[in-house]
């Protein structure tokens, strides 16, 4: 009845059964879990042994546990806590090492629904392990407060450090504009701050642009912006070991239609799964890869999608659309605004 609680079991993907060998198992709650690693789960919930202290206001999770596979988790030692007036709080783990990055732990509190703020811990493999298998002495991770606008929003890829901002933000000299996503060194950024940086600038926004999302694969950086309220994708080489991004093709011009772009596994390859909608097709289910975009790029032969590789899944049209065509076009406002339309 519109609840946003959950149970929580833990799937095997490989036998496709649920496990059944000390699984983690949550009874219904606004549970927010993520894999430390294989045996250890960062989990926030409401805990039977504490289960006002461990909410906030908004009923969100206000505390982070470490839960070790095969333990209560009564047993499981908090290892961050917000405030009772926090929407709630989170703990998840950012392993960079496919990209030629660092392992960091990352806990966040939501303030409000569109403010946060962050701490960072770098990790070695050691503190992956199960709580009672580490080595003995091994020193607590040293977190730090991440030092962003509250309303910005936060990711990595391998050495750089992601930043989406929601308002205008000036660390420095220059101020970027909101809208914009920028990445700058992550630990250059965590040791010295947000103006011990040089940023670089992955997309800027015009009156006419947004950011969408990225993805990436194995090798590549896929982002997706709205032109005109027409979607536009561009591909970037990851490079020198996750130190940098290249332009390497995309579109050229955006095109009438809705897409997503999702790796299949980012840690093995370049292939991604694609989907597409338009007013004349129906959502379409593609399997891609991202190294045929560089193909197209240096052999000059672009296409439409030359990234496709086939067709795995069409939802049937719902009428026939052959010798149809789809126009952008323009309405001027009484104030000059000009109003894009399809017809």
């Amino acid at each position: 009845g519109g609840s946003d609680a959950t149970f929580l079991k833990e799937f095997d993907m490989l036998s496709e059964e649920f496990v059944t060998d000390d699984p983690f198992n949550m009874p219904e709650a606004k549970t927010r879990a993520s894999y430390k690693s294989r045996d250890v789960l960062l989990v926030g919930s409401s805990f039977e042994d504490s289960p006002e202290d461990s909410l906030t206001d908004s009923g969100y999770p206000r505390t982070v546990r470490e839960w070790e596979r095969g333990t209560p988790i009564s047993e499981a030692k908090t290892v961050f806590e917000g405030e009772k007036t926090d929407v709630a709080v989170n703990g998840y783990v950012a392993d960079e090492r496919n990209w030629g990055g660092k392992i960091y732990q990352v806990h966040s509190r939501s303030i409000t629904f569109y403010t946060s703020s962050y701490l960072m811990a770098e990790l070695t493999e050691d503190h992956l392990l199960a709580p009672s298998k580490r080595p003995a002495g091994l020193p607590e991770p040293e977190f730090k407060k991440v030092d962003v606008q509250d309303d910005a929003d936060i990711s990595f890829l391998g050495n750089m450090f992601i930043i989406s901002l929601r308002s205008d933000w000036a660390p420095k000299d220059k101020t970027f504009k909101s809208g914009s996503v920028i990445y700058c060194p992550l630990d250059k950024f965590l040791n010295e701050g947000s103006k011990g940086v040089e940023y670089e600038i992955l997309f800027e926004p015009t009156e006419r642009t947004a950011y969408e999302y990225f993805s990436c694969t194995k090798n590549y950086l896929i982002l997706s912006t709205m032109d005109n309220v027409k979607s536009k994708l561009q591909f970037f080489k990851i490079g020198d070991a996750g130190n940098s991004l290249t332009l390497i093709s995309g579109d050229t011009e955006a095109q009438i239609r809705d897409c997503s772009a999702q790796p299949l596994d980012p840690t093995d390859g370049d292939e991604f799964w694609f989907t597409t909608s338009s007013y004349t097709q129906p959502t379409t289910l593609y399997l891609a890869d991202a190294t045929k975009m560089e193909d197209a790029s240096s052999s000059g032969e672009g296409g439409d999608d030359p990234f496709i590789v086939e067709k795995v899944k069409t939802l049937p049209p719902q009428y026939d659309s052959d010798g149809l065509i789809v126009e952008q076009r323009f309405a001027t406002s009484k104030d000059g605004t000009e109003v894009p339309y399809f017809i």
